[in-house]
């Protein structure tokens, strides 16, 4: 999902950047970092590195920073600014008029290639029926009347193993070249149930809604992989 269809504020770094930083990202350009005028952080876990969140301006940081810790003090910014440049299309507005209406849920289910590339789904993994099973008894223990949009790249597997006793809408009107306005259409929803992706983690991040639930797959990857600042402390782990 590419920054360009964004009203994003940045700068791309040119040619020249980029190569003055190739030495630091090699071998030894590692063991004499401290000698070296610029710094390199490299993501080593799913921890937050305190030492990040002080880099001086002229920083190279390799990897996902994806712990709210990083970035939640330029919240009200990112929210402003992780929005569609495009207009939503007829498609999208009635689907957004649906969520304002309804006590909405977004339900993201994620398996494309999680699913058909073994290093992926050896990996990453899948959340199971299960998973979602026991989120839809945890929503329905506290919302009222809940309606649902499910969004996937696998909508025919999601609709024959996953069953919702509510309104159930499959949001699958955009493609590969328009999934960014799915973003825009979870954000909206009061509520979230996310797959193990970082599409609907930042779906239900991007949500203004101070009172909503959000709850996501406790074990994230496939191995076990701890994640312990990964999502925020007001999601609930299921």
């Amino acid at each position: 999902m590419e920054l360009q269809n964004f009203s994003v504020n940045l700068r791309v770094a040119s040619i020249a950047e980029q190569r003055k930083w190739r030495p630091y990202r090699t071998r030894l350009g590692q063991l004499l970092q401290p000698l070296l005028p610029l710094r390199l952080f490299r993501e080593t876990g799913f921890g937050v590195n305190q030492s990040v969140l002080n880099a001086p301006s002229s920083s190279y940081l390799f990897g996902f920073w994806q712990g709210e810790a990083y970035f939640k003090d330029i919240r009200s910014t990112l929210l402003s600014e992780l929005v569609p440049l495009s207009e939503p299309s007829a498609a999208d507005l009635q689907i957004l008029e649906a969520i304002s209406r309804d006590n909405s849920v977004s339900v993201h289910v994620r398996r494309g290639d999680y699913v058909t590339l073994q290093s992926a789904s050896a990996y990453h993994g899948t959340c199971s029926p299960e998973y979602y099973r026991n989120a839809l008894k945890y929503i329905e223990s506290r919302v009222s009347k809940p309606v649902f949009f499910v969004f996937s790249d696998d909508p025919d597997w999601t609709s024959r193993n996953l069953h919702f006793p509510h309104t159930t809408h499959y949001v699958k009107h955009n493609d590969a070249t328009t999934a960014f306005q799915d973003l825009r259409l979870m954000s909206k929803c009061n509520h979230h149930i996310i797959a193990n992706s970082s599409f609907s983690w930042w779906g239900a991040w991007l949500a203004n809604k101070l009172d909503g639930l959000t709850i996501a797959p406790d074990i994230w990857f496939a191995g076990g992989r701890p994640t312990p600042d990964l999502l925020p402390a007001d999601w609930v782990r299921i």
